[in-house]
């Protein structure tokens, strides 16, 4: 019984990945070079368009499917993520893979920063209440230093080089919840059908045997990392739960009264 309980809470199988992990995983060499660059892409692409998702929502119907926390969390996740993995590929002597994910966090952050901007100037008052523009500010400064701040000590603490362990919480987080988020605001207006189906395909990508995570490392595969696909499987229930949410909230107007058409 002491070696079943030891083997899931008290034996950590090796300390995580290294950067040659990822060296060799993206190498053409690789016999699984192909497999594995189709897995990262789909998992990239999976993020953007969530994100796009996002800016499309609070343009056409004023407000976001992410609330300020996601966010600010997001904003520090991608904006720590264009130095970390700069440094990264400097220090493997200059791996693609590493240079391309620089530059699409780059992008990634020009997102969070849009949607942050929109937090202040458009739905202010459904979040703070009767709040000034530079009260708003403030907050949003206050939630962005304090993400920015934890993300950075627990990426040491996690000894984490490429932020691979903390990446694999904002697929976490994502299919958690937008879904609560919807359910607590009681309204479909700024959720979506179609962002509930691309967030349940993103989060079962995520944890899928062959997930980007364990086509790098062995690390991150269900022998050596159990809690891994536990929070796996706890993600794609709630990201699952997001299509009851949607179903027990009133339907969309097809056009709000700003003239503009709703998202399904």
């Amino acid at each position: 019984m002491w070696n079943f309980v030891n083997g899931i809470f008290a034996t950590y199988h090796g300390t995580g990945y290294s950067l040659q992990d990822f060296v060799t995983a993206f190498d053409p060499a690789n016999p699984n070079f192909i497999k594995v660059l189709l897995v990262a892409g789909l998992t990239f692409a999976i993020g953007f368009i969530e994100y796009i998702y996002s800016f499309i929502l609070i343009n056409r119907e004023g407000s976001s499917p992410y609330n300020i926390m996601m966010h600010s969390y997001y904003f520090a996740i991608d904006s720590m993520g264009i130095f970390v993995f700069a440094t990264a590929s400097h220090a493997v002597g200059g791996l693609w893979v590493f240079t391309f994910a620089s530059l699409a966090e780059v992008v990634w952050t020009l997102f969070e920063v849009y949607n942050l901007i929109k937090c202040v100037y458009v739905e202010r008052q459904e979040i703070w209440g009767d709040i000034t523009t530079k009260e708003a500010w403030q907050r949003v400064f206050g939630w962005v230093v304090v993400m920015i701040g934890t993300v950075n000590l627990f990426r040491i603490f996690m000894n984490d080089p490429a932020m691979f362990k903390w990446y694999i919480f904002t697929n976490i987080l994502m299919g958690i919840m937008p879904g609560l988020y919807w359910e607590k605001r009681g309204t479909r207006i700024g959720a979506s059908w179609g962002l509930a189906i691309v967030i349940l395909i993103g989060t079962v990508n995520s944890f899928l045997p062959t997930n980007m995570w364990a086509s790098v490392s062995p690390y991150f595969t269900f022998a050596d990392n159990p809690w891994f696909y536990v929070i796996g499987v706890i993600s794609i229930f709630f990201a699952c739960r997001a299509f009851w949410v949607l179903k027990k909230l009133p339907p969309k107007p097809k056009t709000l009264s700003n003239g503009k058409k709703t998202i399904w």
